[in-house]
């Protein structure tokens, strides 16, 4: 019985056999010939033969990962972003804890809105590199599109630590802290984003929109041109200008603002409410009615896709 049991030990330890290992490498030379002569789907088969049979070879892997990542580049910059993804959650079956893969596809996922497959692969890649700040930063924009604005804050503010000097970052920060409510944390984080970068448009909006929040109407206006100056069919700018004039009772200048709004971003809620506002003021009862059920109707389909994605969310833990 013991002799029994040492050969089998020795079959299972034993190394493969030589075939084994020379098909193998046999179906990595082919999979990088076709990678370099550019035809990926194939190449992409052929690595894939080599991980069906050896699911732990490393060079196979790799190979998997940067073929699929440039076929996702190739179907993003055709306008397929779902062939993109595919791509990338195909290449993830074989790859499951490349770091890399699992970033571009975290990315991808939050780009997509996909937000709790986002934070679900995110919060994989961070526990396999805890320190990274790229990934920080990654994690953090995830879980304020999540709402989850305390973990959000945690991740950024780390992120900071090691990039002081990130204009992008203050500028999340400052989004973080506004959507909390903290109104003079994210004044002073976009007035740091624009120290930084002084040449942007968002953190200008940001601003006026917190300063029409605090009836600091001149100051948002403002703020609001700055923005408009880089981007003139800004909705979110045009709409805040329309909404300072209307505050301060400038009817006719919040109506010319306004109008711009809705044509600019025409599923801006906000515009198309003020715009109805607006135009009962002077009296255009007709116009009024039809703004104002645009904008209740849009606050309804609002509200509705709202709904589902906090059905998504796992709100942060009570302290």
């Amino acid at each position: 019985m013991l002799i029994v049991e040492v050969l089998l030990l020795s079959m299972l330890f034993a190394p493969p056999p030589a075939s084994s290992v020379i098909q193998n490498q046999g179906s990595l030379d082919e999979a990088n010939k076709l990678r370099e002569s550019g035809n990926l789907n194939e190449s992409r088969d052929a690595f894939e033969r080599t991980l069906k049979a050896n699911p732990d070879n490393a060079t196979a892997q790799d190979g998997e990962v940067q073929v699929s990542e440039r076929l996702a580049l190739n179907a993003r910059g055709a306008g397929h972003i779902d062939e993109s993804l595919a791509d990338l959650l195909r290449a993830q079956r074989f790859a499951p804890e490349n770091v890399r893969l699992l970033f571009d596809l975290g990315v991808l996922e939050d780009e997509m809105q996909l937000y709790f497959d986002a934070d679900k692969t995110l919060v994989h890649l961070e526990r396999l590199t805890p320190k990274d700040p790229k990934v920080l930063y990654a994690v953090a924009r995830v879980k304020l599109d999540l709402g989850q604005l305390s973990t959000a804050e945690e991740k950024m503010t780390a992120y900071l630590k090691v990039h002081p000097d990130d204009a992008s970052a203050h500028f999340g920060l400052g989004r973080i802290y506004k959507q909390g409510l903290h109104l003079e944390n994210a004044r002073a984080e976009f007035e740091r984003s624009i120290e930084l970068q002084p040449h942007q448009t968002e953190a200008y909006f940001q601003l006026g929109d917190i300063e029409v929040e605090q009836k600091e109407y001149k100051d948002a206006v403002t703020n609001f041109s700055k923005t408009l100056l880089g981007n003139p069919k800004h909705g979110g700018a045009l709409a805040g200008t329309g909404i300072a004039y209307y505050r301060q009772k400038q009817y006719d200048n919040a109506v010319k603002f306004l109008e711009e709004a809705t044509h600019a971003a025409p599923e801006y809620q906000p515009g198309h409410y003020y715009l109805g506002l607006t135009l009962a003021r002077l009296g255009k009862a007709e116009e009024s009615r039809r703004e104002l059920t645009i904008a209740t109707n849009l606050a309804e389909k609002n509200n509705e896709k709202e709904a589902n994605r906090l059905r998504l969310i796992t709100p942060d833990p009570i302290p």
